[in-house]
């Protein structure tokens, strides 16, 4: 069959290349210049890097497997850099376990109950219940207010803005559940990969072996015919396919066709997404130890610092790597700023983190914007879950709202391309 695909991101590409391995012929459509979606990358130095920070954690077998089919696993790479939590005015090692034990932010029950709570998350089967709580009154019930309100409230706040006190228990778990999986032994370290050259080594090839792809073509709308294929309408005109799939959010979806009905409609517009600011520095001189600093301070203009090049080596990039990214709403200001406040707002807090860090240090500054980062997982959220099938005949939604009760990555996006890809390739 001619199988379209809207969307050149992780799930539409695997998904290609998927439908291709399995004898259709698939054709992708991005409106970017460039495939990868929130995996895109930008060359910085001689190396090509993620606009927006990535690793993948060893329980990731979706993306594990796919690199040993397309012969990338050898540039696989997995390190142990040292993690941090800023909060308090002060910055702590959080590396493992045992660096919750001189936590001195909480007291000494406190960091038991913490501990506690993350170890009998790895233990829990069923999350259907854990969606009608809030994380907020999980965490209460389950390690009292003090954990809340030191930890895992601001991190929430930072993360979720305005919808932080709606977010489900089950969101909040699974996140306890996949980072304890990552380590070898309860009290060591996490591990995080990452692939040498850049992931998107990985899309590009998915690119090259997925059938036809083409960027810069933006699909405007999805019109069905009454012998059951659809059209795709593109700047340059319409084609026809035998099935569809968008890989996109819902909402762009809705604004692609006509004729869903009304319930269906309501149920998606309740789906509603988190924007995504992330500032990459480059930068003269490292700015500390740690790959990954999560910060709790509310007047934090970013929720984590994330120095890529703690991780791995300077070379190629010519330059010490920084993410500053912040998780927000569309309609917010700060979102809509022009780039030179927002840099100027950033930079400014990270001053603040790191008082000796030399602002001269910047060698330069790229800022990059996703308007849909990160789906809100609220209370009732696994109602709202829309299967892959759509009330349009060979219509098919695959999209990183539908993973659940795991938090979207690039794993989940790769077993969603290659689920959805056996869904519409059956006859």
């Amino acid at each position: 069959m001619k199988i379209g695909i809207v969307g050149g991101g992780a799930a539409g590409l695997v998904a290609g290349y998927q439908l291709t391995r399995n004898g259709h012929q698939a054709v992708v459509f991005e409106r970017q210049e460039s495939c990868g979606g929130l995996a895109g990358t930008v060359t910085v130095g001689e190396q090509e890097l993620e606009k927006f920070y990535h690793h993948i954690f060893t329980s990731d077998e979706a993306v594990i497997n796919l690199l040993e089919d397309l012969d990338l696993s050898g540039a696989l790479v997995w390190k142990t850099p040292v993690s941090g939590l800023h909060t308090g005015d002060r910055l702590y090692p959080f590396t493992s376990p045992l660096d919750l034990l001189r936590f001195k932010e909480l007291s000494p029950a406190a960091r038991v109950a913490l501990g506690l709570l993350v170890y009998r998350a790895r233990m829990v089967k069923d999350w259907r219940g854990l969606d009608k709580i809030t994380a907020r009154e999980w965490i209460i019930k389950k390690a009292g207010a003090k954990v809340y309100e030191k930890v895992w409230g601001p991190l929430l706040s930072s993360k979720f803005d305005r919808d932080a006190d709606r977010i489900s228990a089950v969101w909040l778990g699974n996140k306890f559940k996949l980072r304890a999986s990552t380590r070898d032994k309860i009290t060591g370290p996490e591990k995080f990969g990452y692939l040498q050259g850049s992931f998107g080594r990985l899309y590009q090839k998915l690119a090259q072996t997925g059938g036809q792809v083409h960027c810069s073509r933006e699909v405007k709308r999805i019109i069905p015919q009454n012998d059951g294929s659809l059209l795709l309408e593109t700047p340059t005109g319409r084609e026809k396919f035998a099935r569809v799939i968008v890989t996109t959010a819902p909402e762009i979806m809705l604004n692609m066709i006509d004729g869903f009905p009304a319930e269906y409609v309501s149920r998606l517009k309740k789906i509603k997404y988190k924007a995504n600011l992330c500032l990459m520095l480059e930068l003269s001189e490292p700015l500390s130890p740690y790959y990954w600093i999560s910060v709790t301070d509310p007047a934090s203009p970013f929720v984590a610092v994330i120095e890529h090049t703690n991780l791995v080596p300077v070379d190629g990039y010519d330059a010490h790597i920084v993410y500053l990214t912040r998780y927000i709403d569309a309609d917010d200001e700060l979102y809509r700023a022009p780039e030179d406040r927002v840099v100027k707002v950033f930079t400014e807090y990270l001053k603040k983190l790191f008082p000796a860090w030399n602002k001269e240090s910047v060698k330069k500054t790229r800022l990059y914007r996703a308007r849909y980062a990160q789906p809100v997982v609220a209370t009732g959220y696994g109602g709202l879950v829309p299967g892959y099938h759509t009330p349009v005949a060979h219509l098919y939604l695959a999209c990183m709202a539908q993973i659940y009760p795991e938090d979207r990555g690039q794993n989940y996006s790769i077993k969603t391309g290659l689920e959805i890809a056996e869904i519409a390739g059956k006859k």
